[in-house]
């Protein structure tokens, strides 16, 4: 009797899953979905280079565990520091006495040029559209 109940109840969950899994996949919010636009390009970038560490909006990432980066919304090292110096700190990362957030977030990585092409570009978009 229990390996007919067990029998029956296989269809019932793969029934389940075949229509839930497609209706989750349509609205999953993946940080590197691209945002569809014109002059999204830096945007994008930015979700898919800076959000996964420091929020798909910039809200960072204290809240979650562990805790992978600090908010750049609102952060005064992004807002005062010239653009030259934040360009440093994306190309060459945070290690070692040159980080700000010493025992709160891990190194923050080197990005090259491969990685981050128009890293001016990404730092205007820090000082402006990711601050509104």
């Amino acid at each position: 009797m229990k390996t007919k109940l067990a029998l029956l109840a296989v269809p019932m969950v793969a029934g389940l899953l075949a229509v839930s899994v497609p209706v989750a996949a349509e609205q999953a919010n993946f940080i590197n979905n691209p945002v569809p636009g014109e002059h999204q390009n830096v945007r994008n970038l930015f979700r898919l280079r800076c959000g996964g560490c420091h929020g798909v909006n910039g809200e960072g990432a204290a809240h979650l565990i562990p805790k992978l980066a600090p908010a750049l919304k609102g952060n005064p090292f992004i807002i005062n520091a010239p653009a030259a110096v934040i360009i440093n700190v994306i190309r060459k990362g945070r290690t070692g006495r040159a980080r700000l957030y010493h025992d709160q977030f891990p190194n923050m990585p080197a990005f090259g040029v491969e990685l981050v092409p128009n890293a001016d570009e990404l730092v205007q978009f820090l000082k402006t559209d990711l601050q509104q």
